[in-house]
């Protein structure tokens, strides 16, 4: 198992090779179909938030209301990333994203940009849990927290 935290740097990425298992550390980013839609086409982040040298994590996460009225991460499984791939390769040059976190793969457009911009993809395990603190920061859809297009910060 290797090590990789934050930040993702080019180097740390190149030295990725296909098959190789990874422990990830530091500030990870959610995001599923109207995140990349909102970013692609010139959406911006929330204040504060740069992708640069970090990773994006293809996910839905279900985001419900606690006892105070916070909102919480309840589940955060990956989702299928070939919904993204209309976007991800913009988004990967324009926001310097170094790896991305799904499932089932990515198509040609993703690969030349991993391969230009030192970006690498990493296959999720469905079904496993690997956060430990999840802030939900915005709802794409428009609604305040809410489940699926929320964009989250994970740690």
């Amino acid at each position: 198992m290797i090590d990789l935290s934050f930040p993702f740097t080019e180097e740390k990425i190149r030295a990725r090779k296909v098959r190789d298992e990874v422990l990830i550390s530091g500030v990870v980013f959610t995001g599923r179909d109207a995140v990349h839609k909102y970013l692609h086409e010139g959406g911006r982040l929330p204040p504060g938030v740069s992708l640069r040298d970090g990773i994006l994590y293809h996910c839905g996460p279900v985001v419900l209301k606690d006892e105070q009225g916070n909102w919480k991460v309840t589940a955060a499984g990956p989702t299928t990333s070939t919904r993204e791939e209309p976007y991800q390769a913009e988004i990967i040059r324009q926001f310097g994203i170094r790896g991305v976190i799904g499932k089932g793969g990515m198509g040609d457009k993703t690969l030349a940009a991993c391969q230009e911009f030192g970006c690498v993809y990493f296959h999720a395990v469905g079904g496993a849990a690997f956060t430990r603190q999840l802030a939900p920061q915005r709802d794409f859809r428009g609604q305040p927290g809410g489940a699926g297009e929320t964009f989250v910060t994970a740690t």
